[in-house]
């Protein structure tokens, strides 16, 4: 998880919220929290602040369409520009809803009420509320913690039923939607996969579907200077460029499929549609949440990337402390960072760990791991079914090209 300071702040609704400082990696922290006489006792240097258009955490800014609830404008301190294009006539998370196959005839949500929910000075947010095309009630949620890079973005959508008496035809088809037209100079697109990241168009397949993608974390436009990353923790589906993704039932007919992306920096979220034939009911309805994270960065670190999605997706878990405070100490740490842990877990028989290490960068690695409770009494290379592989000496570097996987059986003594 990334390093952030400590602070804490009573919520909306009574609540109170804290940020826990330097908690390592597979490790943890203990926390008492007590009353000082005060309801906030912030204790970091940043302020977020919130009015009834704008989010601030000292690092990050942003500004909301009061019309459309869009984000118009997202700045970072030290940066110049704005991360958002609306020159299209769209602005970050805005909302498009069309039946039928026909993206020209996309409907935005209705006017929107905007609120301040938290005015900080830890947390700050804005509740942003309308009627929308599609739902009973669409309600997006921004949020800053002080000090932060990045917003948070959760939209909720009180979906309404599509009644239709032929879901075969385009009366009875919908997609939901949610737009991001980044804006960075010169920037390139790269999509998150499993163990590894593409450019649509470019790292594709002639007869691949260019349509929509299936990404796994993250999204990101980068220059050589500074880019934005785009996490989605509940939507897979994206398209590029544009709303492409408006083909109907089953296609055989190759010709109808998208030939060709051009160069883009325009991220549409499919978040709902029932688009195709299956076996489950052609309709969907009720409350749906769907949550983005916007993070503008500078360089193109990919590995960094892909570390902060994955803290995004696992965030810290919070449990009554009892017994002896943990140790600070982090479990174990690898060297180089571009080498992350994707897995760390009890083999199946109980006698070790099972550790398997990816090498997230964009160049090969030789990657060493240092224990710092506990050194093992055994190191072996492993594979899928945790069987002893060569044995590794202390001194050992293990090479991972980029891309790169190896797994291995750490034992301990008794």
């Amino acid at each position: 998880m990334q390093s952030v300071e400590a602070g804490i702040q009573r919520m909306t609704g009574g609540k109170l919220t804290f940020l826990a400082k330097d908690v390592p990696p597979f490790g943890g922290r203990r926390y008492t929290v007590g009353t000082r006489g005060a309801d906030v006792a912030p204790l970091v240097e940043a302020r977020a602040t919130a009015d009834s258009g704008t989010l601030d955490s000292g690092v990050v800014r942003l500004t909301v369409d009061k019309t459309t609830g869009g984000i118009t404008r997202l700045e970072m301190k030290g940066l110049d520009g704005n991360f958002a294009d609306t020159g299209g006539g769209e602005s970050l998370n805005d909302y498009r809803y069309f039946t039928g196959d026909d993206p020209a005839k996309a409907q935005r949500n209705g006017p929107v009420t905007i609120t301040v929910g938290d005015r900080g000075p830890l947390v700050a947010s804005l509740l942003i509320k309308s009627a929308a095309p599609g739902c009973r009630m669409l309600v997006r949620e921004l949020r800053v913690v002080a000090g932060g890079d990045y917003v948070e973005i959760t939209d909720s959508v009180d979906k309404a039923r599509l009644e239709s008496n032929n879901y075969k035809s385009p009366v009875g088809k919908e997609s939901l939607n949610f737009a991001f037209p980044f804006n960075v100079p010169d920037g390139k697109l790269l999509l998150d996969i499993p163990l590894g990241a593409i450019r649509p168009e470019l790292d594709q397949m002639p007869s691949a579907c260019k349509n929509w993608f299936s990404v796994g974390r993250w999204a990101d436009v980068s220059n050589a200077k500074s880019g934005i990353t785009w996490v989605t923790l509940d939507a897979p589906l994206v398209q590029v460029g544009g709303v492409t993704a408006n083909l109907l039932n089953s296609q055989m007919n190759p010709d109808v499929w998208r030939k060709k992306i051009e160069p883009t920096q325009r991220l549409y979220s499919w978040a709902m549609n029932n688009h195709w034939g299956t076996n489950y009911r052609a309709y969907q309805e009720g409350p749906v949440v769907f949550r983005f994270v916007l993070r503008p960065h500078l360089g193109t670190a990919v590995a960094e990337t892909t570390r902060f999605a994955a803290a995004c997706c696992q965030p810290l878990v919070a449990v009554p402390g009892r017994g002896p405070a943990p140790d600070a100490r982090p479990l174990l740490s690898v060297e180089p960072s571009e080498v992350l842990v994707s897995a760390l877990k009890p083999s199946d028989d109980g006698k070790a760990l099972i550790v398997r290490l990816f090498n997230a960068g964009t160049a090969p690695a030789e990657a060493k791991l240092v224990w710092e409770r506990k050194a093992p009494r055994h190191v072996y290379l492993s594979d899928t079914s945790e069987r002893l592989g060569r044995k590794l000496s202390s001194s050992d570097g293990l090479a991972l090209p980029v891309s790169g996987v190896v797994a291995l059986r750490v034992e301990f003594a008794d």
